[in-house]
């Protein structure tokens, strides 16, 4: 029987979140680790603009500055990590990229003041100090992205779709209330790859965000690298010629992971057709109609429709993509915010028939 994960309450919300303070107010240290990581035959987990991704076993100096043994910045929950010696490192692959590292050290040891943070951010372990470039250490996600289980669930049928998409919806829209109203952050860059699995003790997969190399503290100003994004996962508003109107926000986050949540009903990017050509990409998100795109491929409006048809059968109310539409609004002030959007996943996700479904097909 796979259901839903539990999920806190409506008046549990505030509850279990403190209040966001500013990273000022956090007095956060980054930590340094003092090792040179043995990269030679680590293998190539992902690589991106400023940055490579590899995977490494046990690291032959597991100690901090301090001198204390390397561990987590706070306990995870039992259910949360594979091996715990397993750890990821990313690098840099350009000589400008120290200020962007020291940059994401930063925010991401200011989101794990909060001690649930391990439950929607991958762990940051610390700033390794003796590689000639930056490189951060964190806890392996070993279990792909979002995006590569989006590629995979094609082969799935639908009940087991659906049950990855809801225990999804709910884990990244509650990550995201924690980003926004706890941490006070803004990712700035949602999208599947950002998205990082990991094995649990349970059925699926723990979904958690990564790569905070754009973000920052909502009441701080941006650094120059924070205006960045992927343009089929931008709001509307980025696209605009104003430049106040182009900063991302709270609302441009929402609306990102509006995207990538639809992304993963339809099976791919909502604006497939156009990714060869970035004039009439950029031109179709600024229309701000990312479903009506997404309609338009056959094998997209196919894959909504079975998935329609089992959030039905387990009584479901409305429409599937009214989970998702309610961040997707052209005009960022008529979006849902995360607090109002996990309250209507819950209560939606709640009133479900418990019904009998078919394995996952995939191992965690």
């Amino acid at each position: 029987m796979l259901t839903p994960p539990s999920t806190p309450a409506r008046a549990k919300l505030d509850d279990q979140f403190p209040s966001r303070r500013s990273l000022d107010a956090s007095h956060s240290r980054v930590q340094e680790l003092h090792f040179t990581p043995d990269l030679s035959q680590a293998q190539l987990l992902g690589e991106g603009v400023w940055s490579k991704v590899y995977s490494s076993p046990a690291l032959p100096s597991r100690q901090s500055e301090s001198g204390r043994p390397l561990t987590p910045p706070s306990t995870p929950h039992r259910s949360t990590f594979g091996s715990s010696e397993q750890y990821a490192i990313k690098t840099a692959t350009r000589s400008d990229a120290t200020g962007v590292f020291q940059a994401e050290a930063q925010i991401l040891t200011h989101i794990q003041t909060y001690e649930s943070s391990s439950d929607y951010v991958v762990p940051f372990l610390g700033l390794c100090t003796g590689t000639p470039t930056p490189s951060l250490l964190f806890q392996r996600a070993d279990f792909g992205t979002l995006e590569s289980l989006l590629e995979s669930s094609s082969n799935l049928p639908s009940s087991s779709t659906l049950d990855l998409f809801l225990h999804v919806l709910q884990r990244l829209t509650h990550g995201l209330y924690f980003l926004h109203n706890t941490a006070n952050t803004i990712h700035a860059d949602i999208k599947p790859a950002n998205i990082l699995l990991s094995s649990s003790y349970d059925s699926l997969p723990t979904a958690r965000y990564a790569d905070f190399s754009t973000s920052f503290v909502a009441d701080t100003t941006p650094s120059s690298h924070s205006g960045g994004g992927t343009y089929s996962f931008m709001a509307p508003e980025q696209l605009s010629r104003d430049a106040d109107l182009s900063i991302p926000t709270f609302s441009s986050d929402i609306y990102a992971l509006g995207i990538t949540l639809l992304s993963f009903l339809c099976g791919g990017n909502p604006f497939e057709s156009l990714l060869n050509n970035g004039f009439r990409l950029r031109e179709a998100v600024k229309m701000g109609d990312a479903m009506s795109w997404a309609m338009q491929e056959p094998a997209f409006e196919a894959r909504v429709e079975q998935l329609q048809k089992e959030w039905q059968r387990r009584r479901g109310e409305g429409n599937i993509l009214s989970l998702v539409a309610c961040a997707l609004r052209k005009k960022r002030e008529d979006r849902v915010d995360a607090g109002a959007w996990c309250r209507k996943v819950d209560a939606l996700v709640g009133k479900l028939s418990k019904v009998e479904s078919v394995g996952l097909g995939i191992r965690c």
